[in-house]
């Protein structure tokens, strides 16, 4: 799962730019616009499952950008931040990391019950 995981990195760095920058412009203050930043969002926490390969600390980082981004915001007037903003950013990047691990999870399960063939019985 974490083939190439560099790529998934710069991805998720691009991701990171983007939203910063998308917030700070002014551009994320309507209903579409605040659709856009969970997308970011949703995309960020699978960017950084696919290339971590697991879910803690790359669900933790989306936390800790979305609560600095908005803390910046607190200073930009007509923006409006607390929990109730914060909770749906960290939910739309569970959900990213979440899509990541599903697949993983169900293909471990139905390899759990095959025979596995050993090789040596069939090299004499």
């Amino acid at each position: 799962m974490t083939r190439n995981c560099g790529r998934w990195y710069l991805t998720a760095l691009a991701l990171l730019g983007l939203d910063g920058h998308l917030s700070t412009a002014g551009l994320l203050g309507g209903l579409p616009d605040r659709a856009l930043h969970l997308l970011l969002l949703a995309l960020l926490g699978f960017a950084l499952t696919r290339a971590a390969g697991r879910r803690g600390w790359p669900l933790a980082l989306c936390a800790w950008w979305s609560a600095a981004l908005q803390w910046h915001l607190a200073f930009v007037p007509g923006h409006e931040v607390g929990v109730n903003v914060w909770l749906p950013d960290v939910l739309a990047a569970s959900l990213g990391g979440w899509l990541v691990a599903r697949p993983a999870r169900a293909a471990s399960r139905a390899n759990k019950g095959r025979p596995v063939a050993v090789l040596s019985e069939f090299s004499r």
